[in-house]
């Protein structure tokens, strides 16, 4: 009876979702004829996009998501402080300071989450890393290439071994960073890959802490707990009746730099940690900082504590 039923919300989610993308995805190409700035036109497609997935979980109330209830007042702080970077660039004051969201990753549903769930104010200057693979699917190829996503070509998808091909990535990288250089975010997985073990996040890759220290990009993590209750890894599609709780924390609101000179004046810090390098230091703490924020979610989770439903 239990298989029946969680078969019934994974097909009610999956029609629904897909009736959703199928009509985002036609008027991101309508969108596309139109004589609309490239900035404006994916933009769009990022509003249409989070409307068709939020809209997806909205009808599948056995998907409960709920966040902690700090969550709203730490969006609210780090888009004040963006403003300030945004001030300050306008003036001449200062170069570009991106905005960088860190997140956790466990199985598909971590994307639409994360999309669903951040105010659309932050997510219209969000673009992302995506396997080069996905850019080849019906209608997602069309949602990416709409939203101006970057695709990763992997050589090797052995899982832990990471292995590119350097010459199409560097290229990749240059839109990433004029993206960056334009007042543009980044938001995306630096454990690089889904985490057969959620509970004990991967190693930070050390790619994105560069990137990071590049810019001196303000850092926050979304971070989530139970989404492979809803959508099991290795499924398809979600829809199953479960829990997820999520929430959003500032890490570096000052930029990457003031973070790691702040680390780094601390008495305490092991002397391992001295001898690393700034990004090796930056993708250990941010990792500890996420893991911290991982545990506290579960333990809310575990514990049925009353929080926020959106």
């Amino acid at each position: 009876m239990g298989a029946m039923l969680g078969g019934l919300c994974q097909a009610s989610y999956g029609v629904c979702m897909m009736v959703n993308m199928v009509c985002a995805a036609g008027m991101m190409k309508l969108i596309g004829l139109l004589p609309l700035s490239k900035n404006l036109s994916q933009g769009l497609a990022l509003m249409l996009t989070q409307a068709a997935w939020s809209f997806a979980i909205f009808c599948a109330p056995w998907m409960r998501c709920t966040s902690d209830d700090q969550t709203a007042d730490e969006w609210a702080l780090i888009q004040q402080k963006m403003a300030e970077v945004d001030a300050e660039v306008a003036a001449g004051k200062s170069d570009a300071r991106p905005l960088m969201i860190l997140a956790n990753h466990m199985c598909f549903f971590d994307t639409l989450l994360s999309v669903a769930k951040m105010p659309s104010r932050v997510l219209w200057r969000c673009r992302t890393y995506m396997d080069a693979s996905l850019f080849n699917l019906p209608i997602l190829s069309t949602m990416c290439r709409s939203i101006g996503h970057y695709p990763v070509y992997f050589s090797s998808k052995t899982d832990g071994v990471f292995t590119v091909d350097k010459e199409k990535n560097e290229i990749e990288d240059k839109k990433v960073n004029l993206h960056l250089n334009s007042g543009g975010w980044l938001c995306f997985f630096p454990e690089g890959q889904m985490n057969s073990e959620p509970d004990t996040l991967l190693p930070f890759r050390f790619g994105g802490m560069k990137k990071a220290l590049q810019f001196d990009a303000r850092l926050v993590a979304f971070v989530a707990s139970g989404s492979t209750s809803v959508w099991p890894k290795k499924c398809k599609i979600g829809g199953l009746p479960g829990s997820v709780k999520y929430s959003m924390r500032i890490i570096a609101p000052d930029g990457c730099k003031a973070f790691l000179a702040e680390l780094r004046t601390q008495k305490d810090l092991p002397e391992e940690d001295k001898k690393m390098e700034d990004h090796e230091l930056l993708a250990k703490h941010a990792r500890l900082r996420m893991q911290a924020q991982y545990d506290e979610l579960k333990q809310a989770l575990a514990g049925g504590k009353s929080k926020k439903v959106d």
